[in-house]
């Protein structure tokens, strides 16, 4: 007996049919059949009934069934366990300064539940920097905003982020929302390129073909932005997350209904063995929205106005 032949028995099992299984087990259909039939030889039962149209299993190996799916886990929990040991002792994350903190918080959780390794280190970085490091193998994977990668790059969404459009002085109005094409006559203030926000917002415009009328000073933070928007030097789109309490700012629309949103992205080098892994542990992971407190949520962005 073997554990290919349990894989087998387990295969046919789920798929109903010999064919079905030997495709999911990457083998030939009579090799399969074949391992299965010296499995009953050996045990001296029939394991499966079978018809022209379907397999399943005889009441026997229905009886095996339970036994066969013990040993096949615990044979999993053993390679686990070898793996982690292997494993080097620290996994390091990169991630852009604009990544908001509940995300952070909930991917370091998932990277600890599932125990790769024993120390998280985390390396804030422009995306520019962290993109270089992800060739060079000195950080594992990094959350950066969506952007143009390079083909070496993979990624996975994280969550999104709607963008906010945050109104001059002179241009503040009572509206609960701006859309994208009523703004070409407008003037922006921005962040330098590090972050991912500024190419974001260029992408954003370049694809409405609005054209983006920008500032020419740097604010060095999110909140200075907002602060430059009151002192009237233009007006400022950030993501939800990095508004302050007090701004009068409304959710910027790509087109009438279709809200602006900043996608972040978990990314790693698809030839780099470890971040890989680490992909593979956190596929389908998504962050789940930050827990809005009444001070600081949504309706205090949408409903505060400027004095």
């Amino acid at each position: 007996m073997t554990l290919t032949q349990l894989e087998h028995l387990r295969a046919a099992d789920r798929a109903g049919s010999f064919s079905a299984a030997a495709r999911a087990c990457g083998v030939t259909q009579a090799a399969l059949s074949n391992s299965i039939a010296k499995l009953e030889e050996e045990l001296g039962e029939r394991i499966f009934s079978r018809t022209t149209r379907r397999v399943s299993l005889s009441p026997f190996g229905a009886r095996l069934l339970p036994h066969v799916e013990q040993i096949l886990g615990a044979r999993d929990a053993l390679l686990g366990v070898a793996k982690a040991e292997r494993l080097p002792a620290t996994t390091v994350m990169g991630h852009s300064p604009l990544i908001p903190s509940h995300v952070l918080t909930q991917m370091v959780a998932a990277i600890r539940e599932a125990q790769f390794g024993s120390e998280i280190r985390l390396v804030e970085e422009n995306l520019t920097h962290l993109l270089q490091r992800l060739r060079e193998h000195s950080i594992d994977i990094a959350l950066i905003p969506e952007a143009e990668y390079g083909s070496s790059i993979r990624s996975a969404p994280v969550c999104e982020d709607p963008l906010f459009y945050v109104a001059r002085r002179s241009r503040d109005t009572q509206a609960e929302e701006a859309e994208l094409t009523s703004l070409s006559a407008d003037t922006f203030v921005m962040v330098p390129d590090s972050c991912g926000l500024a190419r974001a917002t260029r992408d954003l415009f370049a694809s409405a073909g609005v054209p983006l009328h920008v500032y020419g000073g740097e604010a060095m933070g999110y909140h200075v932005l907002q602060e430059w928007a009151a002192l009237d030097l233009g007006s400022a789109i950030l993501p939800r997350s990095r508004l302050a309490a007090a701004s009068h700012a409304v959710p910027l629309l790509r087109s009438p209904g279709v809200p602006a949103v900043l996608t972040y992205r978990v990314a790693w080098h698809g030839e780099y063995g470890r971040g890989k892994a680490l992909a593979r542990l956190l596929r389908g992971f998504r962050a789940e929205p930050r827990a809005e407190s009444l001070r600081d949520g949504p309706a205090a962005a949408l409903n505060a106005r400027r004095h």
